[in-house]
């Protein structure tokens, strides 16, 4: 595979292949600017901001958990501060970070897959997965992470073909900063750290690397992680199947056994062939994708089961959306590496009904994650109209605090004590999940407003 070639077997012109890419991207940089300004708060950004943004610095910085994603709680505060607290501004930077991964994406397609069918089909693959938009807009850490690494493998691309200190130095600096924005990151982070830095080497390049993503770490990392319990950042999947197959369930919208058993498969099957072809290939400047892709996939797995099994670190789950960019270039390099026309048509064939599946589970409304908590400003906006400016006690299901508190926030409403103590007491109102609706028919209580997810009753 040899960088900005096109495929001769394309059936569409090059030029509408690109202008396609360019409206697919800024379709979703749309989508996600409304989700932003419209979609309600998630009990994981509900979370970050009610114990790390609105609590003063000294405060924020007395604990840590797995859930603080640092570098977006850092940008979060400087954005609700600078703006009015609202759902845009709290996702202010996740979506400003959804449009550099686009741009990323849009760059790195082009240089390396040309600009018909199967630039086009790159573009598809690493945007329209559900997590991948969700990244694009969600007030988490995952988007920021997801955008500085791609664009540290870009640059660490380019200057595989023309050496560029700049370049790589500025490569080092956003490894560090995908890392610092979510922890999920690290494994990937140090894969392409370390093929990079093992590239250059050979290449007799002296380069900054490793010192400027460990620097970028140790900056701003040091004062929260420092304050760390390890139980805190013990949370996520038990093994890497199971990491794969919840990938797997949120890329999809749905969960079946053969499709875990073939996303494992699929998986073990990428990363050999990884290898196989980074041994292969192995500094061919025109392979440098097919080479540092094949070597970052198998090495990050590694890198995941030893801190699994040394450390007793949990595998991510969401945080594995870097899985996402990392496969679908691997596979589609190896695919278009080899000139078979009829292996080319069939992988465009697929990678159109993956495409396919994607927009037909397409997020257009409540990010993934969390599809119960749709309703949260509604309901905050009911609660406000019907207590007014009167001092009331809530009674608020666990699950539910994080969002009621953010809407106390955001709506100002001092008024609201959300009590963090068991629903056995008596309160003015209920705010309740699912999991607590039962207390409705007990204390006989009136509904004032329900969804799916969650119950106003009083």
């Amino acid at each position: 595979m040899e960088p900005t070639s096109s495929d001769s077997t394309e059936p569409v012109s090059a030029s509408r292949a690109v202008i396609a890419a360019r409206c697919l991207l800024g379709a979703l940089l749309a989508i996600s600017l409304v989700r932003a300004m419209t979609q309600s708060v998630t009990p994981g950004e509900a979370w970050n901001f009610d114990r790390f943004v609105a609590p003063p610095w000294a405060e924020a910085l007395s604990r840590f958990d797995i859930n603080n994603h640092v570098l977006n709680t850092l940008l979060v505060r400087i954005s609700t501060a600078r703006f009015h607290l609202t759902e845009l501004s709290l996702r202010l930077p996740s979506l400003l970070a959804g449009a550099l991964y686009l741009l990323a994406v849009y760059r790195l397609a082009r240089r390396w897959f040309g600009d018909g069918l199967p630039f086009l089909s790159v573009i598809g693959l690493l945007t329209l997965n559900p997590l991948v938009v969700d990244a694009l807009s969600e007030a988490r850490g995952y988007g920021l992470a997801l955008a500085a690494w791609t664009w540290a493998l870009y640059l660490i691309l380019e200057s595989t073909q023309s050496f560029n200190r700049r370049n790589l130095n500025l490569a080092g600096v956003c490894l560090g900063l995908s890392v610092v924005a979510s922890l999920a990151f690290a494994a990937c982070a140090v894969a392409l750290l370390l093929v990079s830095t093992v590239w250059f080497v050979a290449e007799g390049r002296r380069q900054k690397l490793p010192q400027l993503m460990f620097l970028t770490l140790f900056v701003l990392l040091i004062l929260p992680v420092n304050r760390a319990q390890w139980a805190t950042l013990a949370v996520g999947a038990k093994s890497l199947g199971r990491a794969l197959d919840g990938l797997a369930d949120l890329s999809l919208g749905t969960s079946h056994e053969i499709l875990h058993l073939g996303g494992r498969a699929a998986a073990v099957a990428a990363a050999l062939a990884g290898l196989v072809f980074c041994v292969r290939y192995w500094r061919r400047r025109e392979d440098a994708l097919l080479v540092i892709a094949g070597a970052i996939l198998p090495l990050s797995f590694v890198l995941l089961l030893l801190s699994h099994d040394y450390l007793h670190t949990p595998f991510p789950q969401q945080g594995a959306v870097f899985l996402v960019p990392m496969s679908m270039l691997l596979v589609t390099s190896i695919i278009l590496k080899f000139r078979m026309k009829a292996a080319q048509i069939t992988y465009l064939v697929l990678c159109a009904m993956l495409c396919a599946c994607y927009l037909a589970i397409f997020p257009f409304g409540m990010y993934t994650a969390a599809p119960e908590f749709a309703g949260g400003r509604t309901l905050a906006k009911s609660l406000r109209q019907k207590a007014g400016t009167a001092n009331v006690r809530l009674g608020v299901s666990l699950d539910a605090e994080p969002v009621v508190n953010y809407y106390r926030w955001r709506y100002r409403q001092s008024n609201w004590q959300a009590e963090r103590k068991p629903l056995t007491e008596t309160y003015d109102y209920y705010v309740l999940t699912p999991a607590d609706a039962a207390l409705i028919e007990q204390r006989h209580l009136h509904v004032l407003y329900r969804d799916r997810g969650l119950t106003l009753a009083q």
